[in-house]
């Protein structure tokens, strides 16, 4: 368990120690069996493949709301099952370099989370499946829909 230097920091939030990979791994294989967490992360890799699907779907979908919407010229439109609400938003930023270091450390505020990074090393989903994906893509070229010009 990694301590954090400060008291007050939960130790899940202390900064990362890294050690050489082979101890790493050496010292996770006496510890605990493997095998279960490979199962996990084998769920959290499929996961992450439907999650990207499910996103291009999500936004097939908004794009096609969105064109009845503006065909309609509506912002509001409510059917038997749904409610959809078509807003701007904005938000207002400032960039750390077009502050003087004393005005930015007086009013920045800062957040902080824990941040998880998973990567497959073998299969569809990691590196080499990718490029392997890719170059049998770039082997065979698809044809290409026309996309539909507006009319004048």
């Amino acid at each position: 368990r990694v301590r954090s230097s400060r008291p007050e920091e939960p130790a899940h939030r202390a900064s990362r120690v890294s050690a050489p990979l082979g101890f790493a791994t050496a010292m996770a294989k006496k510890q605990l069996d493997l095998t279960g967490l490979d199962k996990v992360l084998d769920t959290w890799n499929w996961a992450k493949g439907e999650e990207a699907a499910m996103k291009k779907k999500i936004e097939d979908c908004k794009t096609q709301v969105e064109s009845i919407m503006a065909k309609m010229s509506v912002t509001d439109l409510t059917t038997a099952k749904y409610q959809v609400q078509k807003r701007l938003q904005s938000r207002e930023g400032i960039s750390k370099k077009d502050l003087p270091a004393n005005i930015w450390s007086q009013y920045a505020k800062k957040s902080e989370f824990t941040v998880m990074t998973f990567k497959a090393l073998t299969g569809k989903r990691s590196a080499a499946g990718k490029a392997k994906a890719k170059a049998k893509a770039a082997g065979a070229p698809k044809a290409k829909a026309k996309a539909k010009g507006k009319g004048k």
